[in-house]
């Protein structure tokens, strides 16, 4: 049994601006593919003929029609004084995509930044009989602080690349 798509209507002046977006040069194709499939919905026709003619898949189109239909009718019933005005950045910031459900960060900012300590200290401070950090002490030494469980030397080079301290660090064993 088949769904029917959500209904969308648009102003000349939403259409108009939704045209101009699919014209300009600058914004990225996959907004202009995301643009164009609204503007496809508002003509009425279901998902799996607009797929085809957008290049998409028919669920990538009920996404994109179902994201669109629900902000603007948000945007529709809120007071007019308080909402903000449809132009280019509104519907880019609609049809944006969402936040990952990607790996989330296991480290603290508090432990990023006691490594960051960490690698302003000497080797020798902390009882090791070298002179210059690696990533992989780095890594041991937080551990055994108990500042982290496990670090890798990877994680340690990435918080260590986003800091403005910089350690002296010597090879990569």
């Amino acid at each position: 049994m088949s769904r029917t798509a959500i209904s969308i209507s648009l102003t000349a002046f939403e259409q108009a601006l939704l045209e101009s977006i699919t014209r300009q040069r600058n914004v990225a194709a996959y907004m202009k593919q995301r643009v164009h499939t609204v503007l496809v919905a508002s003509s009425g026709l279901p998902n799996q003929d607009i797929a085809p003619l957008v290049g998409l898949s028919r669920n990538a189109v009920s996404k994109w029609r179902t994201r669109w239909a629900g902000l603007h009718q948000i945007w529709q019933q809120s007071d007019i004084a308080l909402r903000p005005k449809m132009e280019a950045r509104l519907v880019f910031r609609w049809l944006a995509d969402g936040k990952g459900r990607g790996r989330k960060n296991e480290i603290t900012l508090e432990q990023r930044a006691k490594i960051a300590g960490l690698s302003q200290e000497t080797p020798e401070q902390n009882g090791l009989p070298v002179t210059h950090w690696t990533l992989d002490l780095l890594a041991e030494t937080a551990v055994k602080r108990g500042i982290v469980e496990t670090v890798s030397r990877v994680s340690v080079h990435r918080i260590l690349k986003k800091t403005t301290c910089r350690p002296i660090v010597v090879g990569t064993g």
